[in-house]
């Protein structure tokens, strides 16, 4: 199984739409059960629900994250991961600093969805904002994750491969 986290800071906003976001899609790619995808925040109170704006934009736009409920960012989830993908710079800077062995896998989402662009910008945290700003969020981050799976579809692939290869041995 291929794992990838996703991180903000409270994850109420952000990482939620990301997650329902990246599941949508790796699902219509057919990877569905071949990827795992959680989110964290550095800030984080374990089990708060999404923002409602969050969770109303998601489902206007076909994505339920009704369920989801907020998760500190801890060693072991970053340490379970094949890819992190960070909404800030100090997200990055955090988990890098915490835990360096994390770098190789470790990005800022703008920056992984487009390293042509060469963009340390993060995606705007719209908590508290009015509705239009989260859905400006929801299509930057529907935009960035869908750039991001020219990426993520042939490293997923090549663990599946690598897993089976591992397997087919002598019987």
């Amino acid at each position: 199984m291929y794992r990838i986290l996703v991180v903000c800071t409270g994850n109420v906003c952000r990482s939620p739409m990301a997650e329902g976001i990246l599941r949508d899609l790796l699902e219509n790619e057919g990877l569905g059960d071949q990827v795992e995808v959680r989110s964290a925040g550095t800030w984080a109170v374990s089990g708060s629900p999404a923002s409602e704006n969050a969770v109303r934009v998601s489902a206007d736009l076909g994505v339920d994250i009704e369920e989801h409920r907020s998760t500190p960012l801890s060693h072991a989830l970053i340490h379970g991961a094949n890819l992190i993908l960070t909404m800030e710079p100090g997200h990055l800077e955090e988990i890098v600093v915490h835990v360096p062995e994390a770098r190789g896998k470790a990005h800022l989402l703008t920056t992984y969805a487009d390293p042509e662009a060469g963009s340390a910008r993060g995606v705007d945290d719209p908590i508290g904002g009015a509705l239009s700003e989260y859905e400006r969020t929801y299509r930057e981050l529907h935009r960035l994750l869908t750039a991001a799976l020219r990426r993520i579809i042939p490293e997923v692939r090549a663990q599946a491969e690598g897993s089976n290869g591992a397997q087919a041995g002598p019987r």
